[in-house]
C-alpha cells in the first residue's frame, strides 16, 4: 500500500486510478460507514464505457451488502436499467440519472420515466450533475423538474395514480430519499 500511493504521489497525485488504493479507500469507508458514491455509465472522456456498466460491480455489491453501507449509483446513463436492476435486487443500493438529463435534454421524461419503471421509488435520488458552470445546476434541476412532472402528471392524467401519489413521489426522489440515505435531517 505504501508503495502504492508512493507511485500515486509521484505521478502527480491527480486521478486515483491504482487498484490498490481504490480497493483500500472503498473498504475503509465501507468499514467506517459512510456511503459509498461510484460514478458509472457516461462522465470523463478518458473512460472506457464499456467497463463503466454498473452490472460489473456485483461483486463489490454482494460483498459489501452485510455492511449495511448505501451504495450509490451515479449517473447511470445510459445504463440506468441496470442499475435499477440493482437497485430493485440489492438493499444498500441508490442510483440516479443526473448525467443524463443533459445528454437528453427534451428528450429527458423518457429517461425519467425507464428509471421509475425499473426500481423502488425509494431508490431513486434526483441529481442535477452540475458538474460546471453555475448554470448547469438550474438546468440539471430544471429537466428534472420538468420531466417529473411530465411523467408523474401523465399517471395522474391517465388515473393511475392521485395526485398525492404523484407528489409523494416526487418528493421522496427530489429529497427524501437522499435525507434518509445520507442521514440527513429533514430541513
Amino acid at each position: 500500500m505504501t508503495e502504492a500511493a508512493g507511485r500515486w504521489l509521484a505521478g502527480g497525485g491527480a486521478r486515483l486510478d491504482d487498484p490498490v488504493l481504490l480497493r483500500h479507500a472503498v473498504w475503509a469507508g465501507i468499514e467506517r460507514g459512510l456511503p459509498l458514491q461510484i460514478h458509472t455509465g457516461l462522465g470523463d472522456p478518458d473512460l472506457d464505457l464499456r467497463r463503466s456498466d454498473p452490472l460489473l460491480l456485483r461483486g463489490l455489491i454482494e460483498r459489501a451488502e452485510p455492511s449495511g453501507v448505501p451504495l450509490l449509483l451515479l449517473h447511470c446513463y445510459p445504463y440506468h436499467r441496470q442499475a435499477g436492476y440493482l437497485a430493485h435486487a440489492y438493499p444498500n443500493v441508490y442510483f440516479d440519472v443526473g448525467l443524463g438529463l443533459h445528454y437528453s435534454g427534451a428528450a429527458c421524461a423518457a429517461l425519467v420515466a425507464e428509471s421509475l419503471e425499473v426500481a423502488p421509488f425509494a431508490k431513486l435520488l434526483f441529481s442535477s450533475d452540475a458538474w460546471g458552470p453555475a448554470e448547469l445546476h438550474f438546468l440539471g434541476a430544471e429537466l428534472w423538474r420538468r420531466a417529473m412532472a411530465r411523467v408523474l402528471g401523465g399517471f395522474v392524467a391517465e388515473g393511475e395514480w392521485s395526485a398525492a401519489q404523484a407528489a409523494r413521489v416526487a418528493a421522496m426522489v427530489g429529497a427524501d430519499n437522499a435525507r434518509r440515505v445520507y442521514g440527513l435531517g429533514a430541513p
